[in-house]
């Protein structure tokens, strides 16, 4: 074992340099690829094919499922599987990051860029341990399958393909959400919801257009609404009524651009951010403004009246808790509004003890509420793993040897891979209190909690192996 420790030390450098490699890869998804043969865009397939390239030259046996999915193994028997992905959340304005989010930049022993944490760092980490592990000659009696997808901040459309013709592991974890260990995950409702509202013709002020978020699973940081008509009377009143979160210029001559500002975070916790879509509306449903269409100015007051109680969903009457997951939270991610067709999404998340036909229910009361046509877009059931599950425990040893930290598994608001296949828990790779910097601005690793995460998963792999 300790040769494979060694292993591990003699190629951090190497682990570091090819982690820059791959952050350098922008890998947001692009929606209008050029050709099917990268159905996510051209920079997630070739980040995918070189990190299965590296695998191959190294002596792993390696898999492209479709450039949607690839896989790399180790071992033979039982097969224990890794889940990791490739693709990153938007890095928004890149005038507002320290160093520019796919440079790489090494400052201070940390890594800057998108997907440092979430979730290529990890990801990387898991590799590197499977490659001391292989180098190591300790014999392996298991199967290591290192499974990287590449739309997993977006629908899961990766996984899915993978279990249509690949093989099941016995057990998985994914380096995507937290030390000492993640055994139960909320379930997660995207709630689309569509209505017309139509202008009447003599409005003095029309709303024509209003626009917030680009993921859903992020609280938006800007939303923005155009108006026409009597517009300088609508900049004199939203100055008087606004704070240093709105701003009011005049656009293009003939509209106002109404713009008001928030702080981004995850949706699994939507009350540590400000949601600039929430500010907007309350902004525009003050007393003393009238536009139109008046039907949508109804609504964006009733709405607001609806949504404004920290997320948690107690307005409109969908609040609940439970004291393995915490409480239900409720995020307005997404509105698009042009000439009269308003769509607007939500990411709920609920406890991991509330049954999914229970939620159904609670589903049909927002969308009563909200007086608009639904589509369910997304509902992943709760997922939870008992604490006295024999791998889990496994996982646990390592961890615990390697920081002294006794701490007890946890369970997330958060989404990782680990829904999707059975008996499946998240391990790693953000330390207790540490700063959750997944899908921030100045998103970075620092590079002792990398070597430390990869330890970890290396000792993890050994137990494992050994079961």
């Amino acid at each position: 074992m300790n040769n494979a420790y060694n292993i591990l030390n003699d190629n951090f450098q190497t682990q570091i340099s090819f982690l820059q490699d791959m952050i350098k890869y922008n890998t947001e998804l692009d929606d209008n690829p050029e050709n099917n043969d990268a159905p996510f865009g051209k920079n997630l397939k070739e980040c995918l094919n070189f990190l299965l390239n590296h695998g191959e030259n190294n002596g792993l046996t390696v898999k492209n499922i479709d450039n949607k999915v690839g896989y790399l193994e180790i071992g033979s028997g039982d097969l224990i599987g890794i889940l990791g992905h490739l693709d990153v959340v938007s890095a928004g304005d890149h005038s507002s990051w320290l160093y520019p989010p796919y440079d790489a930049v090494i400052k201070d022993n940390k890594l800057y860029g998108r997907g440092t944490t979430d979730d290529k760092g990890p990801l990387i980490a898991a590799y590197f341990a499977m490659l001391a592990l292989k180098q190591s000659g300790i014999p392996l009696k298991k199967r290591f399958r290192l499974i990287a997808g590449t739309d997993e901040e977006t629908s899961f459309r990766c996984i899915k393909r993978y279990l249509e013709t690949e093989e099941i592991p016995v057990f998985a974890f994914s380096p995507d959400a937290n030390f000492p260990a993640v055994h139960g995950e909320k379930g997660l409702v995207v709630l689309t919801l569509k209505r017309n509202f139509y202008h009447q013709g003599f409005e003095e002020i029309k709303l024509q257009g209003l626009t917030a978020g680009e993921r859903v699973n992020m609280v938006p940081d800007t939303a923005t609404a155009y108006f026409s008509g009597n517009i300088a009377k609508l900049k004199r009143q939203l100055e008087e009524i606004a704070g240093d979160d709105l701003e009011a210029d005049f656009f293009e001559d003939n509209f106002l651009k109404v713009t008001a500002k928030g702080v981004s975070t995850h949706a699994m916790h939507p009350e540590k951010g400000e949601n600039a879509l929430l500010k907007l509306f309350k902004y525009l449903s003050h007393e003393e403004l009238d536009y139109g269409p008046w039907e949508l100015m109804r609504w964006i007051r009733a709405s607001y009246l609806l949504l404004n109680d920290n997320c948690s969903g107690k307005k409109l009457g969908i609040n609940c808790s439970d004291d393995i997951s915490g409480p239900l939270t409720i995020n307005l991610a997404v509105a698009r509004y042009r000439g009269e067709d308003l769509t607007i999404k939500f990411d709920i998340r609920y406890p991991v003890t509330l049954s999914p036909a229970k939620m159904e229910k609670k589903i049909t009361r927002v969308v009563e509420q909200m007086s608009m046509l639904a589509q369910v877009s997304k509902h992943l059931h709760p997922l939870y793993v008992e604490k006295d599950n024999i791998y889990l425990k496994e996982l646990l040893k390592a961890y615990r040897d390697n920081t002294q930290d006794q701490s007890e598994p946890i369970c997330i608001g958060g989404r990782t891979y680990s829904a999707m296949l059975p008996n499946t828990v998240s391990f790693g790779g953000v330390f207790p209190n540490d700063e959750e910097l997944a899908h921030q601005t100045n998103e970075y690793i620092d590079l002792d909690k990398l070597k430390s995460m990869t330890k970890i998963y290396l000792d993890g792999l050994i137990n494992l192996n050994n079961l």
